[in-house]
C-alpha cells in the first residue's frame, strides 16, 4: 500500500490492481467476440477524446500484428468532417470510447457513423449512458466510478480492454496459438500484479527529486508502442500541474524539437526495446550533459542503473506499457502536492460549460 495522500487520485490509483483483474476475468470480451462477426472485420475506426484517444495510439500496434486489421483513430471532431466513401461498412467496426459516456463530441459521432452504415461498439466506464445507448455494442471499463479530471484507474482499465480485445479478436480469427494467447494473458497479468512495485519505484525518485515540482515546462518523449504513453503523460501531468507540457516522438524530435532545448529544460525520455532503441540510447546519453531535469523510464531487458532512471519490467508483447503509464501516472500526481495543490483541483472549468463538452442526463 502506498502511503495515502490528500488527493481522492491516489485513493484510485490504488485500485488500479483489483480493477484490472476483474477486467481479465470477466466475459465481457470473450462474449463480444463471438457475437461480433470477427472473421469478416478488417478494419477498425476508433473515436475519442483526451485519454480515450491515447489508449488507442498504445493499442495500434497490437491490433495490427496481431489481429492483422486496419487501425484508424480520429478525435471526433477529426471523425465528424472526414468521409468514407472508399470504407466497406461490411468490413469495418467503430469503436467510441468515453469515459464518462457523456462526451458531445462522441456521441454526435456515432450518430455520423451510424448514418454512414457503420455498427459501432461503446466502451464507457458507467452504464445507461447517452454515449452506450447510441451504440450497438457496449464493453464497460469495469474500472468503478472515477469522479476526477485526470484519469488513472479509468485510463489503465481501458487500455488493457484494448489490449484484451486485440488478442481476443486475433484467436477468434485464428492469427495466433493458444501458445501466443495464454503469454499474453500471462503477461497482462505479470503487468498489474508489479503495479505496486512501479508505484513505490516511483515514489522513492520522487523524494529525491522534489525540484521536478518547480518546473516550467516540461517535455515527454517517446516511440513504437509507447509514443501513446508519451501523449498520454503529457496529458496528465498537464492537467494536474497546470504548466505547460509538449511531447514529441523520438525520431520527430531532431525535427525542430531539439532546437528548444537548454540547461534549462526538464524531459522525460520513454526508452523501450522496440525498433528505436539505439537512437533513445543516443538521446539519452545527449539529454543528461544538455538539460537540467531528465528522467529516464527505462524497460529494456537489462538493468539501467543510473541515477535518472527509474527501471520497468521488460514486457515484450505490450511493450510494458501499462506500468510506464503508472510511473507517468505517478508523477502527475505527486508533483502538485509538494507545491500545495490538489492535482484535482478545478481549472478553467467554465470553458467546457462554455463548449458544452459533456451532455447532462439522468
Amino acid at each position: 500500500k502506498i502511503e495515502m495522500k490528500k488527493s481522492v487520485m491516489w485513493n484510485y490509483l490504488e485500485e488500479i490492481p483489483d480493477r484490472a483483474l476483474e477486467l481479465i476475468n470477466h466475459s465481457q470480451i470473450p462474449n463480444f467476440v463471438k457475437q461480433y462477426n470477427v472473421k469478416a472485420l478488417k478494419k477498425i475506426i476508433f473515436i475519442g477524446s483526451g485519454s480515450s484517444l491515447n489508449i488507442t495510439l498504445v493499442s495500434k500496434n497490437i491490433f495490427e500484428k496481431y489481429s492483422k486489421l486496419s487501425i484508424e483513430s480520429y478525435t471526433p471532431t477529426e471523425f465528424k468532417f472526414s468521409t468514407f466513401d472508399n470504407v466497406n461498412a461490411n468490413e469495418t467496426l467503430v469503436i467510441a470510447i468515453s469515459q464518462t459516456g457523456t462526451s458531445s463530441g462522441t456521441i454526435e459521432s456515432i450518430r455520423y457513423a451510424k448514418s454512414l452504415n457503420f455498427e459501432v461498439l461503446t466502451i464507457t466506464e458507467r452504464e445507461a449512458t447517452p454515449v452506450q445507448k447510441e451504440g450497438d455494442y457496449y464493453l464497460n471499463f469495469l474500472c468503478g466510478l472515477e469522479d476526477c479530471n485526470a484519469k488513472t484507474k479509468g485510463y489503465i482499465n481501458s487500455l488493457l480492454l484494448l489490449q484484451l480485445l486485440a488478442i481476443n479478436i486475433a484467436k477468434e480469427k485464428g492469427n495466433v496459438s493458444d501458445k501466443t494467447f495464454n503469454e499474453f494473458l500471462k503477461e497482462l497479468n505479470v503487468s498489474i500484479e508489479t503495479i505496486p512495485k512501479t508505484i513505490t519505484a516511483t515514489l522513492n525518485w520522487l523524494e529525491k527529486h522534489k525540484d521536478w515540482a518547480a518546473i516550467n515546462h516540461l517535455l515527454v518523449i517517446g516511440y513504437g508502442t509507447n509514443y501513446g504513453s508519451a501523449v498520454e503523460g503529457m496529458l496528465k501531468i498537464l492537467e494536474t500541474l497546470g504548466k505547460p507540457t509538449s511531447v514529441s516522438e523520438l525520431g520527430e524530435f531532431s525535427h525542430g524539437f531539439h532546437r528548444t532545448i537548454s540547461s534549462l529544460s526538464t524531459v522525460i525520455l520513454i526508452q523501450t526495446e522496440e525498433e528505436g532503441k539505439n537512437e533513445a540510447l543516443l538521446t539519452s546519453t545527449y539529454l543528461e550533459k544538455k538539460v537540467e531535469r531528465l528522467l529516464v523510464i527505462d524497460s529494456c531487458k537489462e538493468v539501467n542503473p543510473s541515477e535518472n532512471v527509474i527501471n520497468i519490467d521488460y514486457q515484450k508483447f505490450t511493450a510494458s506499457s501499462i506500468n510506464i503509464t503508472v510511473v507517468l501516472q505517478v508523477i502527475a500526481i505527486f508533483l502538485p502536492e509538494v507545491i500545495g495543490y490538489d492535482p484535482n483541483r478545478e481549472l478553467n472549468e467554465e470553458y467546457t460549460e462554455l463548449v458544452k463538452t459533456r451532455v447532462k442526463y439522468r
